[in-house]
């Protein structure tokens, strides 16, 4: 991962750990999304955002996203290394309320196009 990708990653996690201790957990999963975006190519990154959407959906007591993590969660480091480049980005939500590419926001789509 890109040195500066890894810094947004980061602030993006940051951002969620911030808005959860707010109780904001609208902007947590937003900040969860980004950094699943900015980290999705990498198996370390990507394991450790589906980690953090787990905690976050266990904390809220989500059990349908608890459930909807789960796997997510335990496969992503391994399918990261077999499919990381070629997989389609997105937001890491088990029920995304988007459907294609065009939701990546530009920002994230520039920072990956570096």
């Amino acid at each position: 991962m890109k040195a500066i990708i890894r810094q947004h990653f980061e602030s993006e996690l940051a951002r969620a750990k911030s808005a959860t201790a707010e109780q904001d957990f609208e902007a947590a999963w937003t900040a969860l999304q980004r950094a699943h975006l900015l980290g999705q190519r990498d198996a370390i990154a990507h394991t450790i955002a589906h980690w953090h959407m787990f905690t976050l959906a266990w904390q809220q007591q989500d059990f349908k996203e608890i459930k909807g993590q789960l796997m997510p969660t335990l496969l992503a480091f391994p399918l990261t290394l077999l499919l990381g480049q070629v997989r389609q980005l997105r937001g890491g939500k088990a029920n995304p309320n988007y459907v294609d590419n065009s939701s990546i926001p530009e920002d994230i789509q520039q920072l990956l196009q570096q």
